[in-house]
Formats: C-alpha cells, structure tokens, sequence
C-alpha cells in the first residue's frame, strides 16, 4: 500500500499534500509535513492512530497545563521562535503569550526530527506506549 493510502486511512479523508516526516517501527507514516497552505497552518502532523489517541489521552488529563508548568514559558517562547525562524510561522501548539495548546503539535516537530524540544520529552516520557508491539495499528 502507498504512502498516501496509508495517510488516508489513518486520517479518514484524503490527505493534501504531504511528505512521511517519520515512520513508526512497522514502517508506516507516523507523522507528515503538510504542504504549506493558508487552509492547513499545522506544519508537521501526527498520522499515528495510536500515537494521536495516547497524546489524546495524556491532554485529557490535564496534559496541556502540566506540560507549561513543567516545561516553563521561556522555554516554550525559544521553540516557537525556532519554528517562526525556519518556517515562517508558529508551532501550531504555541498560543500567543506562550502558552501550549497541543501537545500533538509539539512531538510532531519532535518526532519528525525538525525541532527536538522539551515538550515533546516531557510528553513522550508520560506516555505509555508510542506504538503497539505486535503489529502496526494502521494495518
């Protein structure tokens, strides 16, 4: 199966355009890098069922807050400041005032490799597991 047509299942619709920016350890696309467009700001993208739902799970619980306490506003400002530098715009988990607003944002910049940052580690170290381990949860 292509690329697109895993992304697509995963997303349930058709993606726009995309690059694989990570794959998980069954090989299939985990996180994308949006084609840049006025409709779709969020630049780099989760496209793991599992790994959305676990990210899902840690904001429910009171993620978002935990993760800016911890992490620290100055921090988040330096990342979202990298991401203007090399991109043009904000993480899409970044607020005005340096706040978070999605944890999903921050571990796909993470995870793609673009921007290795604190929220993303203080997310992936509360997760319980990224991936399944016997199969692909996108199969």
């Amino acid at each position: 199966m292509s690329d697109r047509d895993t992304v697509a299942r995963q997303l349930g619709r058709e993606p726009r355009p995309f690059r694989v920016a990570a794959r998980c350890p069954f090989g299939e696309p985990s996180v994308i890098e949006n084609q840049t467009a006025l409709e779709m700001p969020t630049r780099f993208w989760i496209t793991c069922p599992n790994l959305v739902r676990e990210i899902s799970r840690l904001e429910s619980a009171g993620g978002i807050k935990a993760a800016q306490e911890a992490v620290g506003a100055e921090t988040i400002s330096r990342i979202h400041e990298e991401h203007k530098d090399r991109f043009g715009t904000r993480v899409a988990g970044v607020r005005e005032g340096r706040n978070i607003k999605c944890l999903h944002a921050f571990t796909a910049l993470h995870l793609a490799g673009e921007i290795p940052n604190k929220v993303a580690e203080w997310t992936l170290e509360r997760l319980e597991r990224l991936y399944p381990e016997d199969r692909c949860c996108s199969r």
